[in-house]
């Protein structure tokens, strides 16, 4: 199950995270030469920061999928690769926190799809292949199912009840089917 759903994240991670957004995104090296992208600016008061401010204007007369500009492109790349990796931080399994962020995480994703279908970055089709996958493992996962999962998906749940994760970096990391 996991499988399809992670594939298709990463297909629509690029159409479904930024265009619709609005708002002030920071961009910083680290002193190991690491890009950030972040919505917050870094703790790091000597750290070289960018800020791009975005306005994400919704017109549901658009032309189906806009062009992107480079350094939106550039900012959804760092978001990506940001999504994708998973902190150890040795979060003990919990169901309800797993449960709250994997819910939360999808219902963001849901209606940032919806935002960039209506201002022409991506086709009802595209909406619909991801809303389609999102809305699945959504159904699929449940409180019930995480107190009760062994193996590989009781390792993605206790990955999702950490704050740090993301559905989409557990979902690689701890794939099952």
């Amino acid at each position: 199950m996991f499988a399809n759903i992670y594939r298709t994240f990463l297909i629509l991670l690029m159409l479904v995270s930024v265009p619709g957004f609005a708002g002030e995104v920071y961009k910083w090296t680290d002193k190991d030469g690491k890009v950030h992208f972040s919505s917050t600016p870094p703790k790091d008061k000597e750290a070289k920061v960018e800020v791009k401010n975005y306005k994400g204007a919704i017109n549901s007369q658009a032309a189906p999928t806009k062009e992107i500009p480079p350094e939106v492109k550039e900012m959804m790349q760092g978001m990506q690769k940001a999504l994708l990796e998973v902190h150890e931080d040795g979060a003990p399994l919990n169901c309800e926190m797993a449960m709250g962020n994997i819910n939360w995480q999808i219902e963001t994703m849901l209606a940032q799809g919806k935002k960039n279908l209506e201002g022409g970055y991506i086709t009802q089709e595209q909406y619909e292949l991801a809303t389609g996958a999102f809305k699945k493992a959504q159904a699929e996962l449940s409180l019930d199912d995480c107190k009760t999962a062994l193996s590989t998906k009781r390792s993605f749940y206790q990955c999702m009840s950490s704050d740090k994760n993301h559905v989409a970096g557990c979902g690689q990391k701890y794939n099952f089917d």
